[in-house]
């Protein structure tokens, strides 16, 4: 709400500020097709300059730390969120002020609803007034509306409106006014200029530039009746007979009152000299400003590859060669935190350890892999000088080519380890260890992000991270709880230790009007009715292509349904784009199954069903 705010701030000030350079420099001007195209494109510049930001590359060489970071033991790491920082978890919600942005931001719409109402009324009495007239078509596809309200001519996209009289008297000089209008597509910019207005109704500015607007198309149709060999001072003595009435149609073009002094002046004024063009160069500083005013400088820290400091070996990120080809060497220390992730779903997390994958540089091929430090892509033009012990974590994305390598230099995962935990007494003994949970939505497999999870027992809270995940201390016995808003609340109690690191427990949450079970917790597992392999053999479509570059299993979930109806189909495991789509696709068209059942109820329940192309 502040950004869109602050947007229509940088839009009305650019309006103001080019209409007034406009004004006082050339609005007296007789170049009144420049004068218009000026004021056409700067009204639209001004709704576009604001979001035009230029990003400033500055690089900035920092020494090294010289200090090593901590390891992260097994059991105790500093905590990436104190308890302090989620007041939200232990205490009440303060009392909110005001919102005067929300109040602001009604009364905006309010006034662009308002304006815009008045265009369609405008556009809908037109329309009407189109169908009660006499339409006398032209030979260039223009026509002629003759119609008692129009009491002085005016002119709306290829219509002339005239009253009975003047199309009688057959007035040429104001028939050639009006077809000028339509002849320079006075409308379209009319159109344009109103939806601008509707924008910044509150704008001063706007609505005088509006008005100016129409002053310019009345000279530039005033032209076309000269340029017609009319004479001027006949043709003005007609201005002044009609310009007494008024149509009242507020998009037309027509013949106004508080124009007409400027109309006759300008028809009078000697034609401007060739030098005063150089007038219209006030727009470049003032485009220049503003982007300059929007320009981001972005640092990138690079650390100094002096050789006395630092060498290739000491580096987390180098160029090198495997088989022949251009590689990225990757590398990170003893006790650096890393997490490998599968098509989003949690594989293994654990404590780099020595000598093993991380700890042992690695080299990935440029074409298949995408490196990045600390979220920036690195390429191998610009490789920085990184120590292997500033690495505080990576992470290690695998599924769609390429595969994602993220290192960073500060802990992003979210999983905090602390000992400030008060047992009670019955758990003193009892073997303790850290555990993962996963909370994801059973209907939509959507993994969770910001869900709770608490110790019952403890007192302990986490929140879930961007992949669903967090990390609690448990012990045999104790209970998890999670919740979700809008979600049913679980709990499981901690009956058995596993000791990988691979797996915790996952939470499939349930809407409170329903419930999808896991197939461990139904009395009868669902069933396909019909031989499965056959039936995707029958109906698999997949191109050439992707046979040649090898076909392989995709398992994905899929929710069967108390009436055998398959939905909620997506990727559980997959291999490439059109193999996993190809997959949720002939899930999703199976036919019925045969329900689980519980305590003899048919229910939905969740689902793995493997897809083998082979």
């Amino acid at each position: 709400m502040t950004l869109f705010l602050t947007y229509e701030l940088k839009v009305a000030i650019l309006i103001a500020v080019f209409y007034i350079f406009w004004r006082l420099l050339v609005a007296n001007e007789t170049w009144h097709r420049l004068n218009r195209i000026v004021l056409l494109s700067t009204a639209v510049a001004s709704f576009v300059l604001p979001l035009c930001v230029i990003t400033i590359h500055q690089t900035v060489e920092v020494m090294p730390s010289a200090t090593e970071p901590m390891p992260i033991s097994s059991t105790i790491d500093e905590p990436l969120v104190s308890q302090e920082a989620m007041p939200a978890l232990t205490a009440e919600k303060a009392e909110q002020p005001f919102n005067w942005q929300l109040l602001i931001t009604i009364i905006y719409i309010i006034g662009v609803l308002v304006v815009l109402s008045k265009m369609v009324l405008s556009l809908w009495r037109l329309h009407k007034m189109i169908a009660e007239s006499e339409i006398h078509p032209l030979s260039d596809g223009r026509r002629i509306a003759v119609c008692e309200k129009a009491k002085s001519p005016f002119s709306w996209w290829k219509t002339v409106f005239l009253n009975h009289k003047d199309f009688e008297e057959g007035t040429t000089a104001l028939l050639t006014h009006e077809l000028g209008h339509i002849r320079l597509h006075h409308s379209a910019d009319v159109l344009l200029v109103e939806l601008l207005t509707a924008l910044q109704w509150f704008n001063p500015a706007m609505w005088m530039l509006r008005a100016d607007l129409r002053t310019i198309h009345e000279y530039e149709a005033d032209q076309q009746v000269i340029s017609h060999g009319f004479n001027d001072i006949q043709y003005l003595q007609l201005l002044i007979r009609k310009a007494a009435s008024q149509s009242g149609y507020s998009l037309a073009n027509g013949i106004s009152n508080s124009a007409l002094k400027k109309r006759v002046t300008m028809i009078m004024k000697p034609k401007s000299i060739h030098r005063q063009w150089l007038r219209y160069a006030y727009l470049l500083p003032i485009i220049a400003i503003s982007l300059a005013t929007s320009a981001k400088v972005q640092k990138e820290e690079v650390t100094k590859s002096d050789s006395s400091i630092i060498t290739t070996d000491d580096s987390a990120i180098i160029l090198g060669q495997k088989d022949g080809r251009e590689c990225i060497g990757v590398k990170a220390p003893v006790g650096a935190f890393f997490s490998w992730l599968v098509n989003g779903q949690l594989a293994e997390r654990g404590d780099v350890k020595e000598d093993d994958r991380w700890n042992v540089r690695q080299y990935y091929d440029i074409d298949d892999y995408v490196i990045k430090l600390d979220g920036k892509e690195i390429s191998k033009d610009n490789i920085p000088q990184v120590p292997i012990s500033s690495i505080k974590e990576l992470k290690y994305l695998q599924g769609e080519k390429p595969r994602v390598i993220e290192l960073y230099t500060k802990y992003v995962s979210g999983f905090n380890r602390t000992e400030n935990i008060k047992w009670p007494e019955q758990y003193q003994d009892q073997i303790k260890r850290w555990m993962f949970f996963k909370v994801v939505d059973a209907a939509t497999g959507k993994q969770l992000s910001g869900a709770e999870v608490t110790v019952a027992e403890t007192g302990q809270k986490a929140l879930t991270n961007a992949e669903g995940w967090c990390e609690l201390k448990i012990a045999l016995g104790t209970t998890v709880k999670a919740s979700y808003q809008g979600l049913e609340p679980q709990n499981v109690k901690i009956d058995k230790m596993s000791g990988n690191e691979i797996l915790g427990h996952t939470f499939w949450m349930n809407k409170p009007e329903e419930c999808i079970y896991i197939d461990k917790d139904v009395d009868s597992k669902p069933v396909f009715s019909g031989n499965k392999e056959k039936w995707f053999a029958e109906h698999v479509n997949l191109s050439e292509s992707a046979k040649k570059e090898g076909v392989h299993p995709v398992t994905v979930w899929a929710v069967i349904n108390e009436d055998g109806s398959v939905s909620g189909v997506r990727l559980m495991q997959g291999v490439r784009k059109e193999l996993n789509d190809e997959a949720i696709r002939l899930v999703s068209s199976m036919p019925r199954w045969q329900a689980a059942t519980k305590d003899g109820k048919k229910v939905k329940c969740l689902s793995l069903v493997r897809v083998n192309f082979a």
